[in-house]
């Protein structure tokens, strides 16, 4: 969807100054619930956007 096309706007130019994203990133960008966090960032990892992978004992997730 189009909104979905604006999130990874903001995800992709955030990843640009950051190694990786993690929920509480995409929250504060995004305005979004954790629930809707973790739906964005695995529909990206689907779509091969993102890769997910464990940080200090958290999800993170970095550009394919």
């Amino acid at each position: 969807t189009f909104q979905n096309l604006t999130d990874w706007q903001k995800i992709e130019q955030f990843l640009q100054a950051h190694e990786y994203i993690m929920n509480a990133d995409v929250r504060e960008l995004c305005g979004v619930s954790a629930a809707t966090a973790n739906r964005l960032l695995a529909e990206f990892v689907s779509d091969g956007k993102l890769v997910k992978y464990r940080e200090s004992g958290h999800w993170a997730y970095s550009s394919n």
